[in-house]
């Protein structure tokens, strides 16, 4: 909310016809905060209120800044889902459901969202120094609920699986991959889910082997954030340039995907050879 409520500030300074030092003038400060603000740092309720008199906004632009604001401040309550989660996914797991659509890109495992509960089970085994059952049920479970977010028809999730992550199994495990790949064919004909697979055959192509989702919010000033994908972690983009990149990005990996039903029946000749 931060984030959104920064982009609107910008939005209505760049229609008032003002630039960021005059933002400043109005607050007494640095032109640097007035960034940090757009950015999503936040700010505080009198410098809200101060800006948007400065703005020339209307009752109904002051109404919904203000109430992005509130939001914004609201501390996440103990017990929240959210909460189950290392402190990196947090933000993560609070944003699936709230967004309206949900691009992602893996290259050499399974989404998250459509894996099935064996394949799991059977990532969480592969992490060293290796985690206790009770570590792994738990995990689990957590992930298998995060899944809950697919049944929100008014939400969109697009996926884009390069094959790599379907030929990655061990002998002990091909009962498993041949379930996975089942649950990715109920995927493709869901009615709010889009499934994509780069076959090898494609050859190189832009992106390949950089895991990233973008979470798209249609508010008043449309944003877009992008969470890259680590080992050890994750990072957040919402910086407008770089995340028009990854846009971009997404759109030459759709081109090079095969489409929905082609994928549909190379997942189904995949699951006749297991």
């Amino acid at each position: 909310m931060k984030i959104v409520l920064g982009n609107e500030l910008a939005r209505q300074r760049v229609e008032a016809g003002l630039k960021q030092d005059d933002a400043a003038e109005v607050l007494r400060c640095t032109q640097q905060k007035i960034a940090h603000i757009e950015s999503g740092s936040g700010i505080r309720p009198v410098e809200l209120d101060a800006l948007l008199e400065r703005y020339g906004a209307t009752e109904a632009d002051k109404a919904y800044a203000r109430d992005l604001q509130a939001e914004s401040n609201r501390r996440t309550k103990r017990g929240a889902f959210s909460t189950r989660f290392r402190q990196h996914m947090r933000l993560l797991v609070d944003m699936e459901p709230s967004c309206q659509r949900i691009f992602s890109y893996r290259a050499m495992n399974i989404p998250g969202l459509l894996q099935t509960e064996q394949y799991m089970r059977t990532l969480f085994r592969a992490w060293r120094p290796s985690p206790s059952q009770e570590q792994i049920d738990q995990d689990t479970a957590d992930r298998l609920a995060r899944q809950r977010v697919l049944d929100n028809t008014d939400q969109q999730f697009w996926f884009i699986i390069d094959e790599a992550a379907l030929r990655r199994w061990s002998a002990g495990s091909t009962e498993v991959m041949k379930e996975q790949v089942m649950r990715l064919v109920e995927a493709v004909d869901r009615p709010n889910i889009d499934l994509q697979l780069v076959p090898f055959n494609v050859g190189y192509y832009m992106g390949q082997g950089h895991d990233y989702s973008i979470f798209e919010y249609d508010t008043k000033t449309p944003v877009s954030i992008v969470y890259l994908e680590q080992h050890d972690g994750g990072t957040y983009v919402d910086d407008s340039k770089r995340t028009a990149q990854y846009l971009t990005l997404w759109d030459q990996q759709k081109a090079a995907a095969s489409g929905p039903e082609q994928t549909r029946r190379i997942l189904l000749d995949l699951a006749d050879t297991l």
